[in-house]
């Protein structure tokens, strides 16, 4: 019987030196790993989506850009072919032809191409501003990321080494990655 008293001694002492009782330890540690798991999930989710917003923007992007080229090229040769319908007109009979042709393509230029090279420039500086918002917002997942990761793992190690000290840190860590979830969902 004394032997089996300084066992029981000796469980008591190690539980009051920083061992904790495992079954309501370990669940309470399960509970907060399962939830950063779930934000975690959310958190990959939403980066993944932040990704696909990124690719998009810039494949619109691209696309207006090419545009922009296309009436710029547009201008240059109807700004060019005014100027030669005025410099090789041959008489005054061609160049009162060629004026009234060369002022129909400059107007052509200042009502209609110019315009939509104001629009298309307009148009790209909307997806850069996209491009740019879903990237910031794709960092935040990210960080969200590893903090929940990096949570889930002190507390995983938490259930382990029945240390108390190493399931705070890792919900710490976790509501850091929590917090920058939510920053990254509200950002608008």
């Amino acid at each position: 019987m004394p032997a089996h008293r300084s066992v029981e001694r000796f469980e008591n002492g190690h539980r009051g030196g920083g061992e904790l009782d495992t079954p309501g330890f370990a669940r309470q540690a399960a509970l907060i790993v399962a939830v950063m798991a779930a934000l975690l999930a959310l958190a990959t989710f939403l980066s993944n989506e932040a990704v696909k917003e990124v690719i998009t923007g810039e494949t619109h992007r691209s696309d207006t850009s090419s545009r922009l080229e296309s009436n710029q090229l547009k201008i240059d040769v109807a700004g060019g072919n005014a100027t030669m319908l005025k410099v090789l007109a041959n008489g005054p009979h061609d160049e009162a032809q060629a004026a009234v042709a060369a002022a129909a393509h400059e107007r052509r230029i200042e009502r209609e191409l110019a315009p939509a090279d104001h629009a298309l420039v307009e148009e790209i500086h909307h997806d850069e501003e996209h491009v740019d918002h879903y990237n910031s917002k794709h960092l935040l997942y990210e960080l969200a990321e590893v903090g929940l990761e990096v949570g889930i793992v002190l507390s995983t190690v938490a259930i382990i080494a029945h240390r108390r000290w190493l399931l705070a840190s890792g919900a710490a860590v976790g509501v850091i990655g929590t917090v920058l979830l939510v920053v990254g969902a509200l950002t608008v």
